[in-house]
């Protein structure tokens, strides 16, 4: 009998930890220009996930990167392999409170797709990416992304020199156009 009760509970155990390994929380840390990659592998179909991806910007700017579900055009049409269909991208401050807007234009059949958050703060921010498993022969299927930044370039102050310059050229075709108005 204890032993039975033992393996009733190591088997919801698994259970439990089978079923939330679906979904990962990963700090990609603090993005660059260069790409940061992200992506999952799942082993077990028909199985909805949503994946959290924390990271860091340092200045202003934009967020920009690619996914890809890996689904092949034979895959899509006769479903070969175990496979995975992102169905949204959503952008959020860390716990979600605030939304820096839903991008998501997933192509069919495996092409790379491409997202973007324009006008971010410097500041942490989470990606959720959310999709499904389908069954199929294969023991896995995954998809992969990118992420990196680009700063945005505030357009500098002009110096006084250049506003003196301004101005003088402004009087100076003032006075031009005051003089040829008299002597027409």
């Amino acid at each position: 009998m204890k032993n039975t009760i033992r393996v009733g509970a190591l088997a919801s155990m698994m259970a439990v930890a089978c079923s939330s390994a679906l979904a990962i929380n990963v700090n990609l840390g603090t993005l660059g220009a260069t790409d940061t990659t992200f992506g999952n592998t799942f082993y077990k179909a028909d199985a909805s996930f949503t994946d959290y991806y924390t990271f860091s910007i340092g200045n202003p700017g934009t967020v920009t990167g690619t996914t890809n579900d890996g689904k092949g055009i034979l895959n899509a049409i006769f479903s070969f392999d175990k496979d995975v269909t992102l169905t949204s991208l959503i952008l959020g401050n860390t716990s979600f409170s605030a939304l820096y807007g839903a991008d998501l234009t997933i192509s069919p059949f495996g092409q790379t797709n491409t997202f973007g958050f324009n006008g971010l703060a410097a500041g942490t921010y989470k990606l959720a990416v959310s999709g499904f498993v389908t069954p199929g022969d294969n023991k896995s299927a995954s998809y992969t992304g990118t992420i990196r930044t680009t700063a945005s370039v505030a357009s500098p102050a002009p110096e006084p020199a250049d506003l003196a310059l301004t101005v003088m050229g402004l009087a100076g075709v003032g006075l031009m156009l005051r003089r040829s108005r008299k002597a027409a």
